[in-house]
Protein backbone atom coordinates (compact mmCIF):
# COMPACT_ATOMS: atom_id res chain seq x y z
CA UNK A 1 0.00 0.00 0.00
CA UNK A 2 3.06 2.30 0.83
CA UNK A 3 4.29 1.67 -2.21
CA UNK A 4 1.08 2.40 -4.54
CA UNK A 5 0.86 5.50 -3.21
CA UNK A 6 4.13 6.72 -3.54
CA UNK A 7 3.43 5.78 -7.04
CA UNK A 8 0.42 7.62 -7.29
CA UNK A 9 2.26 10.80 -5.87
CA UNK A 10 4.96 10.74 -8.73
CA UNK A 11 3.06 10.26 -11.24
CA UNK A 12 0.31 12.81 -9.80
CA UNK A 13 3.88 15.17 -9.58
CA UNK A 14 4.92 14.71 -13.21
CA UNK A 15 1.34 15.41 -14.89
CA UNK A 16 1.31 18.57 -12.83
CA UNK A 17 4.84 19.29 -14.19
CA UNK A 18 3.76 18.97 -17.82
CA UNK A 19 0.72 21.00 -17.57
CA UNK A 20 3.15 23.69 -16.82
CA UNK A 21 4.76 24.02 -19.46
CA UNK A 22 1.99 22.97 -22.13
CA UNK A 23 1.78 25.71 -25.07
CA UNK A 24 -1.46 27.41 -25.55
CA UNK A 25 -1.50 29.13 -27.58
CA UNK A 26 -3.56 27.83 -30.14
CA UNK A 27 -6.01 28.33 -27.90
CA UNK A 28 -8.18 31.59 -28.23
CA UNK A 29 -7.59 34.13 -25.71
CA UNK A 30 -10.61 35.32 -22.96
CA UNK A 31 -9.04 39.24 -22.89
CA UNK A 32 -12.50 40.35 -23.80
CA UNK A 33 -13.18 39.50 -20.53
CA UNK A 34 -10.76 41.44 -18.77
CA UNK A 35 -11.43 44.58 -17.28
CA UNK A 36 -9.29 47.00 -18.62
CA UNK A 37 -10.83 49.04 -21.58
CA UNK A 38 -9.15 48.37 -24.77
CA UNK A 39 -7.49 51.26 -26.47
CA UNK A 40 -6.24 52.13 -29.62
CA UNK A 41 -4.84 55.14 -31.00
CA UNK A 42 -5.81 57.86 -32.38
CA UNK A 43 -3.92 60.48 -34.47
CA UNK A 44 -5.46 64.34 -33.87
CA UNK A 45 -4.47 67.00 -36.22
CA UNK A 46 -5.55 70.65 -36.76
CA UNK A 47 -5.33 73.98 -39.36
CA UNK A 48 -3.62 75.18 -38.30
CA UNK A 49 -1.48 73.08 -35.80
CA UNK A 50 -0.87 74.04 -32.18
CA UNK A 51 -4.16 74.32 -31.08
CA UNK A 52 -5.01 72.70 -27.62
CA UNK A 53 -6.65 68.98 -28.43
CA UNK A 54 -9.21 67.43 -25.25
CA UNK A 55 -10.77 64.10 -25.54
CA UNK A 56 -14.14 63.49 -23.68
CA UNK A 57 -12.41 60.55 -21.96
CA UNK A 58 -10.02 63.22 -20.01
CA UNK A 59 -6.74 62.96 -22.46
CA UNK A 60 -5.65 66.10 -24.10
CA UNK A 61 -2.04 67.00 -25.89
CA UNK A 62 -0.94 69.79 -28.66
CA UNK A 63 -1.65 69.24 -32.49
CA UNK A 64 -0.25 67.60 -33.93
CA UNK A 65 -0.32 64.20 -32.41
CA UNK A 66 -1.25 60.67 -31.12
CA UNK A 67 -3.07 59.51 -27.73
CA UNK A 68 -3.75 56.10 -26.75
CA UNK A 69 -7.70 56.00 -26.27
CA UNK A 70 -10.31 53.47 -24.89
CA UNK A 71 -12.54 52.30 -27.50
CA UNK A 72 -15.84 54.37 -26.88
CA UNK A 73 -17.96 57.27 -28.31
CA UNK A 74 -16.25 60.14 -27.50
CA UNK A 75 -15.51 64.10 -28.36
CA UNK A 76 -12.37 65.54 -29.83
CA UNK A 77 -12.25 69.49 -28.68
CA UNK A 78 -9.91 72.21 -30.21
CA UNK A 79 -8.71 75.28 -28.92
CA UNK A 80 -6.11 77.95 -29.79
CA UNK A 81 -6.52 81.53 -29.16
CA UNK A 82 -7.68 83.63 -32.30
CA UNK A 83 -9.53 81.12 -33.49
CA UNK A 84 -13.28 79.57 -32.76
CA UNK A 85 -13.45 76.74 -30.65
CA UNK A 86 -14.30 73.33 -32.88
CA UNK A 87 -15.57 69.54 -31.51
CA UNK A 88 -15.08 66.62 -33.48
CA UNK A 89 -16.95 63.51 -32.40
CA UNK A 90 -15.42 59.92 -32.80
CA UNK A 91 -16.74 56.62 -32.57
CA UNK A 92 -15.11 52.72 -32.64
CA UNK A 93 -15.19 50.77 -35.27
CA UNK A 94 -16.04 46.99 -35.13
CA UNK A 95 -13.25 44.91 -35.18
CA UNK A 96 -12.31 42.66 -37.98
CA UNK A 97 -13.24 39.61 -38.06
CA UNK A 98 -11.52 36.26 -37.87
CA UNK A 99 -11.47 32.28 -37.76
CA UNK A 100 -14.53 32.50 -35.43
CA UNK A 101 -16.91 35.53 -36.66
CA UNK A 102 -16.57 38.87 -35.36
CA UNK A 103 -14.12 39.34 -31.95
CA UNK A 104 -16.40 41.99 -31.23
CA UNK A 105 -14.00 44.41 -29.90
CA UNK A 106 -13.18 47.57 -32.16
CA UNK A 107 -9.43 48.10 -33.24
CA UNK A 108 -10.11 51.42 -35.27
CA UNK A 109 -11.90 54.76 -34.84
CA UNK A 110 -13.62 56.91 -37.32
CA UNK A 111 -12.50 59.28 -38.10
CA UNK A 112 -8.91 59.11 -37.61
CA UNK A 113 -7.00 61.17 -38.13
CA UNK A 114 -9.33 63.21 -36.79
CA UNK A 115 -9.09 66.75 -38.24
CA UNK A 116 -10.49 70.20 -37.43
CA UNK A 117 -9.79 73.82 -39.57
CA UNK A 118 -10.18 75.88 -37.12
CA UNK A 119 -11.95 79.14 -38.04
CA UNK A 120 -10.46 83.37 -37.00
CA UNK A 121 -12.88 84.29 -34.78
CA UNK A 122 -13.66 87.94 -35.55
CA UNK A 123 -13.16 90.55 -32.63
CA UNK A 124 -16.21 91.88 -31.91
CA UNK A 125 -16.96 95.33 -33.12
CA UNK A 126 -18.86 97.83 -31.47
CA UNK A 127 -21.22 99.02 -33.80
CA UNK A 128 -20.72 102.24 -35.54
CA UNK A 129 -21.66 105.57 -33.65
CA UNK A 130 -25.00 106.80 -35.07
CA UNK A 131 -24.49 110.44 -37.31
CA UNK A 132 -25.75 113.14 -35.40
CA UNK A 133 -27.84 115.07 -37.45
CA UNK A 134 -26.91 118.55 -37.04
CA UNK A 135 -30.09 121.28 -36.66
CA UNK A 136 -31.38 123.02 -40.00
CA UNK A 137 -30.90 126.55 -39.85
CA UNK A 138 -34.08 127.03 -40.90
CA UNK A 139 -35.93 130.47 -40.92
CA UNK A 140 -38.36 131.04 -37.72
CA UNK A 141 -41.84 131.25 -39.05
CA UNK A 142 -43.10 134.73 -39.78
CA UNK A 143 -45.15 135.97 -36.58
CA UNK A 144 -49.07 136.51 -37.23
CA UNK A 145 -50.32 139.31 -38.47
CA UNK A 146 -51.81 142.20 -36.62
CA UNK A 147 -55.31 142.21 -35.54
CA UNK A 148 -56.99 145.66 -37.19
CA UNK A 149 -57.72 148.14 -33.77
CA UNK A 150 -61.03 148.03 -33.41
CA UNK A 151 -63.10 150.69 -34.73
CA UNK A 152 -63.89 152.95 -32.12
CA UNK A 153 -60.44 153.74 -31.37
CA UNK A 154 -60.46 155.38 -34.79
CA UNK A 155 -58.42 153.45 -36.61
CA UNK A 156 -55.30 153.06 -34.17
CA UNK A 157 -53.52 150.39 -31.97
CA UNK A 158 -53.41 151.01 -28.14
CA UNK A 159 -49.55 151.71 -26.62
CA UNK A 160 -48.44 147.93 -25.18
CA UNK A 161 -49.06 146.87 -22.11
CA UNK A 162 -52.95 148.92 -21.69
CA UNK A 163 -56.24 147.77 -21.22
CA UNK A 164 -58.10 147.40 -23.63
CA UNK A 165 -61.48 146.59 -23.78
CA UNK A 166 -63.24 143.62 -25.64
CA UNK A 167 -64.77 144.22 -28.83
CA UNK A 168 -69.00 144.69 -28.24
CA UNK A 169 -70.35 141.66 -29.01
CA UNK A 170 -73.32 141.51 -32.11
CA UNK A 171 -76.53 139.60 -31.55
Amino acid sequence: MKRTRSIAVVACSLGLAACSSWNTSWMPSFGAFSSAPATATLTIESDPPGADASISTGASCRTPCSLAVPLVDALVSYELTGYLPQTVPVRPLPGESGLFGSSGTATQFDPNPVFAALQPATPSKPPPPKKRKRPTTAAAPPPPPLAAPPPSLGGFAPPPGTFTPPPPMIR
